[in-house]
């Protein structure tokens, strides 16, 4: 399948469909069921936009609660396709620091999934944040057959189901990255000659 040719719209539905079928219900059902809903004016229910400003306890911390954040946020943009109305100018700010947080436990721990959820997130929040030196430790943990692995590092095997995963959320995160940069005029091939 040729990604390149997807649409935005369609994009963005098949990331919707994908990561509302993989929430949490207990998330779903209290955080962000209207978020859910796909309608562009939905507001964000007062308890995603306080779960978003929480930073996450040393405790808790781990992959899945990493999954869960990065969900509730990538449903509160809409996956990109907007920017929520936080109640509080600081909520923005609060998630920021929360995902900078996120991903420097990620690559301390070697973890490519969230590290890539959260290029992504932090992406959604500011299209022009840097991430290349994430990226860097993403890009260099690619395999031989073009998957990513679940823990970030060099390796020649093939991997099987378990690269599934890491390499759809590298694949996302790289088109989230560079996004903008898609959105501009070709350069002219012929002037630069």
């Amino acid at each position: 399948m040729n990604f390149a040719n997807f649409g935005d719209a369609v994009f963005l539905a098949a990331s919707d469909d994908f990561c509302s079928s993989t929430l949490a219900s207990d998330v779903q059902t209290t955080a962000v069921a209207p978020a859910m809903t796909g309608k562009p004016k939905a507001l964000l229910p007062e308890q995603a936009e306080a779960f978003l400003r929480q930073p996450i306890p040393d405790d808790r911390l781990d992959e899945g609660m990493i999954d869960t954040y990065a969900t509730v946020l990538s449903l509160a943009y809409r996956f990109g396709a907007e920017r929520p109305r936080f109640a509080s100018a600081r909520s923005y700010g609060d998630a920021f620091a929360n995902c900078l947080r996120l991903a420097d436990w990620a690559q301390r721990k070697g973890k490519l999934l969230p590290l890539v959820q959260m290029i992504f997130c932090l992406c959604l929040i500011d299209p022009d944040h840097d991430v290349r030196e994430m990226l860097a430790d993403v890009i260099s943990s690619q395999r031989p057959d073009g998957s990513f692995p679940a823990r970030i590092g060099f390796g020649t095997a093939d991997q099987e189901d378990e690269a599934l995963r890491p390499t759809l959320a590298t694949v996302v995160a790289l088109h989230m990255a560079i996004h903008r940069c898609w959105r501009t005029p070709r350069p002219n091939l012929r002037l630069a000659a």
